[in-house]
């Protein structure tokens, strides 16, 4: 389910990403990062297409086109809006629905047995990724140095300190909290 990440950057750009089949042949993603615990990737989705299930996995959907996304998951609808995201099991029988355009999507995995998945959506100035695992660019002005980031730009925690964003910044902020047994 979850590999290492292709690039030790701490800042990784979709652009240097090629482009991979879903497990379950029906759709394309780029695997941004990923550690023995958590995975991030970029899912593009395009009319009807049925999720890969990843049993043992938690999930969080995100869309960064304008258009959202309606997933159906175990047979209730569920629209989501850009910038916002939905949690789901990866056991759950998820079927996502566009309406025939092409939506990109931010998908957030991690292994159960690691723990907690925690997650959530950023929006104006003070960007700060302290306890997070990685941090999404979704929208607006997010910048490092001068150079302006893309939306689905994953920044590593060892990273976030260089990052910038404007007040119309918008960022998600990901991390996984260990199990306590």
């Amino acid at each position: 389910m979850l590999r290492p990440a292709r690039t030790d950057d701490d800042i990784i750009r979709p652009d240097a990403i090629e482009p991979e089949p879903w497990a379950n042949g029906l759709g394309v993603t780029r695997v941004m990062a990923a550690r023995s615990s958590w995975r991030i990737s970029l899912a593009e989705i395009q009319g009807r297409m049925p999720f890969s299930s990843f049993l043992g996995a938690d999930r969080v959907l995100i869309p960064l086109s304008p258009e959202g996304v309606t997933l159906e998951i175990d047979g209730e609808l569920r629209a989501i809006p850009c910038h916002t995201g939905r949690e789901f099991r990866g056991e759950d029988r998820v079927v996502a629905d566009t309406g025939g355009g092409r939506v990109m999507v931010v998908n957030f995995m991690s292994r159960r047995s690691s723990g907690r998945m925690r997650w959530e959506i950023h929006r104006g100035s003070g960007l700060t990724g302290t306890g997070t695992e990685a941090v999404v660019v979704l929208g607006g002005q997010v910048c490092v140095a001068a150079e302006r980031l893309p939306p689905g730009t994953v920044i590593l925690s060892t990273a976030t300190s260089r990052v910038a964003g404007g007040r119309d910044g918008v960022v998600a902020l990901l991390r996984v909290e260990p199990r306590r047994d």
